[in-house]
């Protein structure tokens, strides 16, 4: 990356979540000039409706770029971060650590990766953050989080739980540390109970076959002073939404605010931030800080998940989850 530059340009590799990133980017400061993507008709069509003046579908479109963000599915991100380990990244979450590739997640050695946990910058877990650092929880105790999934991709529970559970435990992980895997009970379709402790307290995660198409967030702190409770989730005809921290079940803050999709503005969070720690206007520790995963906080927030690959079959909960409807999650409110 050329130091001396006022603006970094930027390369997006995706072609769906991929524009959230230009858009994130472009009001980070960046100058987005390149677009990569499989489908060469889908990639020039949104090419010139985001004009972006270079596209393509091999990563020569991406040669002169400062800043590459990488928003493909999960399987890809090993492959892109070791062909471009020599740039500024921000890869979406989750890495992708399995116990087959441990070993070439371990080897990444950039200081300039960072990957995109959005949950923390929620103006929501930002208030329960605030509070939890003022002590206002005291001593932890337990810990509920239930994760309500419905969406139309053929994941297996394994995969619901690195890509979608991975969103509320992210802010879990900045607030406490001590994680230590426990165990896991399965059931039918994407049904599965898996348990931490944090700090000593148990931490209980319900993954479940949600009745609703969409996601569900529901997460209880509970400490020798107070408990918190922090929900929210997605609903196609609604959108993101999350609703006012409750502090033993009363409401202490107003929730998101409606009028801008809350989840899309934390995702452009993440990029200035990062565009900030590379033109040094903040420091790393100051993002960590404020929530932004680099590298190895990511890989080692990752590695506690790697249990479950192992005891746990990879398999389809397809037979088992309600009737999903196509849409498109992301984007939508």
């Amino acid at each position: 990356m050329n130091q001396n530059k006022t603006t970094l340009t930027a390369g997006v590799i995706g072609s769906n979540w991929g524009r959230v990133h230009v858009a994130g980017l472009r009001q980070a400061g960046c100058q987005v000039d390149a677009l990569m993507a499989h489908d060469a008709d889908l990639v020039a069509r949104i090419a010139q409706e985001e004009q972006i003046p270079r596209f393509g579908t091999d990563l020569d479109t991406l040669v002169d770029c400062d800043v590459i963000a990488i928003a493909t599915p999960t399987s890809s991100h090993l492959g892109y971060l070791q062909a471009l380990q020599d740039r500024a990244i921000l890869c979406e979450k989750p890495l992708g650590i399995t116990p087959d590739n441990q070993a070439a997640f371990s080897s990444l050695a950039s200081s300039r990766i960072y990957v995109s946990y959005p949950f923390t910058l929620l103006q929501t877990a930002q208030a329960l953050k605030a509070r939890i650092q003022a002590g206002d929880l005291g001593e932890l105790r337990r810990i509920c989080l239930v994760v309500g999934v419905n969406l139309p991709y053929p994941k297996s529970p394994v995969e619901w739980f690195v890509e979608d559970v991975v969103h509320p435990f992210s802010l879990l992980y900045t607030l406490f540390d001590d994680f230590k895997y426990q165990g896991v009970i399965a059931g039918q379709g994407n049904n599965m109970t898996v348990q931490f402790t944090c700090q000593g307290a148990l931490l209980d995660i319900l993954l479940c076959d949600w009745p609703m198409p969409g996601l569900h967030f529901d997460m209880t702190l509970i400490g020798s002073q107070n408990a918190y409770q922090l929900r929210g989730g997605f609903r196609p005809e609604r959108g993101w939404w999350f609703e006012p921290l409750l502090a033993d079940g009363v409401a202490i803050t107003d929730g998101e605010p409606a009028e801008v999709n809350p989840w899309i503005r934390a995702n452009h969070q993440v990029a200035h931030h990062f565009v900030d720690v590379l033109q040094g206007n903040i420091s790393a520790e100051a993002a960590s800080a404020v929530g932004l995963f680099d590298l190895a906080r990511a890989r080692q927030m990752e590695l506690l998940f790697l249990p479950l690959w192992q005891s746990h079959p990879l398999r389809s909960s397809h037979d088992h989850r309600p009737t999903a409807t196509a849409f498109d999650w992301k984007l939508s409110g």
